[in-house]
């Protein structure tokens, strides 16, 4: 086999203060695996690639060694340079020695000199035992399936016609647009709901790429990236297509607060989207207004903030002192979340407005007065510590988004994540819109609770990383990882060695291992499009018919002994 090459990234002094390259150095050249090792002052920069290439056709180097920035970094810039210069990126292993050592370490420079030459070591280590996993290419159906027709589907689907993809958008609605069709204002611009999603509405309806379906629901979705299976349920009967790609967009639901503050007993007690209502209809006649913050949210059951609630609030406080002069408004909140200087400046104009703000305690939440209709409300303020009695004609409850049951569904047919509340998992936190399942993106409230204009961000940002899969015709089933440029290959599984057990099946957290019948017998098999090498199957074969090629026990054995030779 080839001899490696190593080339340390001095980062123009960010390693090289706190890392010694040059022991490093010294040390790698001795080690007769090694080719050559050279010490650059950058990898990233224009034209290091092309002298990189340069360098190892010299060399005439199998095998390649970085030592530089975390994958999170430049590394990707420095992977995706060299394979523009047709360097084989299969042969080529990176160490993190700027973020994982010298930064982290930077008041131990002896600690992050060690640690340094023991990833190095390691990766050697890999290179030299390490083979080379058999890949497939993925053909990619150009085609999108968008679920749900609110803010950010409508944006998605948009986005992606926009860059030549068709796109089938399915909604459980008659009518594109969700919730914000019956949002009479919208903050802080205060445009109405419809002329929020008005353009967006009217490409949906002329774009000859989006094809609309109305009260429709997926009744399954089978295959991977690349080729999704979906049989569609709707008034027409059942509708079957294929997409490349999926947008979840399902949003959430309301939360109605039954048994809370007389919701559902006093007639004057209502949501905010109940509010919406009555101003659509003109219906806005009330003296005292009082508003109280965090019915249902922030406690044991439902422990995150809607993050939507105070600037509704500040709207709709706003607007009754527009449409009913005269009335007075009170904010009875824990806190006042208006993150970012537009939403401060929504809030500061709401205070200037004559809005009253009164904050109180969650262990001593208001009490309200009146029998069949709220007359008041006692509350204790915790800033001046008085306990205040407000008259009350109307109150209004503002509640939090809730998962809808119809997400998780989904989820499970994707067979991806929910999280704890029931919200549809990303890639937390380096891949936004991304879910676990390759091929698989969501946006707006059905990933967490968000305004409009936050909806339509991820909307659009989901269709352009969509078209970025969608617009190559094959995929190679490696370049399919979360991490740039760090996954080790696919599981494969030995089928005269296997004795379909299924512990493999039980414990892959991407549903890539399935058992099949050969002959007379249950064997596993890999779906590799779906695996991500994390190594879980390794772990839980009894006789290690599962192996992953680059990072098979002969290679985990070897990074070991090199890791700790100095220990011996």
């Amino acid at each position: 086999m080839k001899k490696i090459g190593v080339f340390l990234c001095n980062c123009f002094g960010e390693i090289g203060r706190t890392v010694d390259l040059e022991s490093i150095r010294k040390r790698l050249a001795s080690d007769p695996s090694v080719g050559f090792v050279a010490l650059r002052e950058s990898l990233c920069m224009p034209g290091d690639a092309a002298e990189v290439r340069a360098t190892l056709r010299e060399r005439g180097v199998g095998r390649v060694l970085l030592g530089a920035c975390s994958p999170y970094g430049r590394m990707e810039t420095v992977r995706l340079g060299l394979a523009k210069e047709g360097v084989d990126m299969r042969k080529v292993r990176g160490a993190d020695l700027r973020e994982g050592c010298a930064w982290i370490h930077g008041k131990n420079p002896a600690g992050a000199t060690r640690k340094a030459a023991n990833q190095l070591d390691m990766e050697l280590a890999r290179l030299q035992n390490g083979q080379d996993s058999m890949d497939i290419d993925i053909r990619v159906r150009s085609e999108a399936l968008v679920i749900g027709a609110g803010p950010a589907g409508l944006a998605a689907a948009c986005g992606l016609a926009g860059m030549g993809i068709p796109v089938h958008l399915v909604d459980r609605g008659s009518a594109p647009g969700g919730l914000l069709n019956v949002v009479t204002k919208v903050y802080p611009t205060e445009v109405s709901g419809p002329a929020k999603i008005k353009s967006l509405v009217e490409m949906t309806g002329s774009s000859p790429l989006i094809r609309f379906y109305g009260k429709t629901k997926v009744a399954s979705v089978k295959g991977y990236a690349g080729d999704f299976k979906v049989a569609l349920a709707g008034p027409e009967g059942n509708t079957s297509l294929r997409a490349g790609a999926v947008v979840l967009a399902t949003g959430a639901r309301l939360l109605f607060p039954r048994g809370l503050y007389g919701y559902g007993k006093m007639k004057n007690v209502i949501t905010q989207m109940e509010m919406e209502r009555q101003f659509a209809a003109g219906n806005v006649a009330c003296g005292n207004a009082v508003f109280i913050q965090c019915v249902g949210a922030r406690c044991a059951e439902r422990p995150y903030c809607s993050t939507i609630c105070c600037p509704l609030s500040l709207k709709n406080a706003m607007r009754i002192l527009d449409e009913a002069p005269g009335s007075t408004v009170t904010i009875l909140h824990r806190d006042i979340m208006t993150p970012g200087s537009t939403l401060e400046a929504y809030y500061r104009k709401a205070l200037h407005r004559g809005v009253r703000f009164v904050r109180f305690d969650a262990q001593r939440p208001p009490e309200i007065r009146g029998n069949g209709l709220v007359s008041g409300v006692e509350v204790f303020d915790v800033l001046s510590g008085v306990t205040r009695s407000i008259e009350a004609d109307l109150l209004v409850l503002s509640t939090p988004l809730v998962a809808d049951p119809e997400s998780a569904a989904l989820a499970r047919m994707l067979e991806i994540p929910v999280d704890r509340h029931g919200f549809i998992a990303e890639v937390y936190p380096v891949h936004p819109v991304e879910t676990r399942n390759d091929g698989v993106f969501i946006c707006g409230t059905a990933r967490w609770p968000a305004s409009s204009d936050q909806a339509i961000a991820q909307g659009e940002a989901a269709a352009v990383k969509a078209a970025s899969f969608l617009g190559k015709e094959t995929v190679p089933a490696l370049t399919m990882s979360r991490v740039p440029g760090t996954k080790l290959g696919h599981a494969e599984a030995n089928a005269e060695a296997c004795t379909g057990c299924g512990n493999c099946v039980a414990v892959c957290p991407y549903r890539a291992c399935k058992l099949q019948r050969v002959g007379q017998r249950s064997v596993s098999r890999v779906i590799k499009v779906r695996c991500k090498a994390c190594g879980s199957c390794m772990s839980v074969c009894p006789n290690g018919a599962m192996q992953i090629p680059e990072q098979n026990y002969r290679v985990t054995g070897a990074m070991i002994r090199r890791a700790f030779r100095e220990v011996r």
